[in-house]
């Protein structure tokens, strides 16, 4: 069973060091945005086009249940972890289950997904909130309403080519590939 997993694991290499990537980018981001941004709060990058602004997360992405009601706002951290941590392990089953010849969109997107909760995950952990600070808009006025960061790009990224994947190219994502495979032998 863990040789069965290592060679797995060593056949997905470059999907798996994708993931590793955006989490390390991500990181590298955030400490920067801690270290530099904080005092500021915004910084034009690109003109209006690209804003960074500092912000806390301690709802989940773009913010959603940033504000809850106080009688949630304790559970709420650990119930956020509890489902983080369970949608990463099953995000890193799809990818060692995926067949990277036949669904490549998949497999980039779902490593995607996995690098970039793994970053949120790191900040919650250990910070108790994510950082956001990526703004984009065509001018002051008309801008995406919410703060995010490369995890959450990631994300949605990795989410888009696995729609793509699996609408216009036909991958499916089949974890029990093992037991139809067993099933049609036996029949």
């Amino acid at each position: 069973m863990k040789e069965k997993l290592l060679i797995k694991i060593k056949e997905r290499y470059l999907y798996l060091i994708l993931a590793i990537a955006i989490f390390a980018i991500d990181l590298i981001s955030k400490h920067f945005i801690e270290l530099y941004l904080q005092k500021t709060i915004m910084k034009n990058i690109i003109g209006d086009f690209l804003v960074f602004i500092y912000t806390k997360n301690y709802g989940v992405a773009f913010g959603f249940l940033n504000n809850i009601n106080q009688s949630f706002s304790n559970i709420m951290p650990l119930v956020i972890k509890v489902l983080v941590v369970v949608s990463i392990g099953l995000v890193f089953t799809i990818i060692l289950n995926t067949d990277t010849k036949k669904q490549r969109f998949s497999a980039i997107g779902f490593s995607l997904i996995l690098g970039g909760a793994l970053g949120n995950f790191f900040d919650r952990v250990f910070r108790g909130y994510v950082t956001d600070f990526i703004n984009m808009g065509l001018t002051k006025e008309i801008r995406f309403p919410y703060n995010y960061n490369i995890a959450d790009a990631g994300i949605t990224v990795g989410i888009t080519l696995v729609l793509i994947g699996i609408i216009f190219f036909k991958e499916d994502i089949d974890l029990n590939k093992k037991n139809n495979n067993a099933q049609k032998i036996d029949e």
